[in-house]
């Protein structure tokens, strides 16, 4: 059996991996001259605006289940 509280940090952290790498690809997409140069040149823009479009399944995805984990949580204290 898989331990909740072990699930919920992944998903939290993950959550987080998530969100930093949203927005470095955003910034990627937006200021690529920065980011290019930052990455030196790992992230040019169509690559960021690839990664960025890929992304937005996984993040509504983790960001649906923090918010439920985090609501049932919430839920169970307020019964007890």
């Amino acid at each position: 059996m898989i331990d909740k509280k072990l699930v919920r940090k992944i998903i939290h952290w993950g959550l987080l991996g998530l969100i930093i790498i949203f927005i470095i690809t955003g910034l990627g997409i937006a200021r690529y001259r920065i980011i290019e140069s930052i990455t030196f040149g790992l992230l040019s823009k169509p690559i960021s605006f690839q990664i960025h479009t890929y992304l937005i399944f996984p993040l509504v995805v983790f960001l649906y289940l923090h918010i439920l984990f985090t609501w049932k949580k919430r839920k169970k204290k307020r019964l007890i």
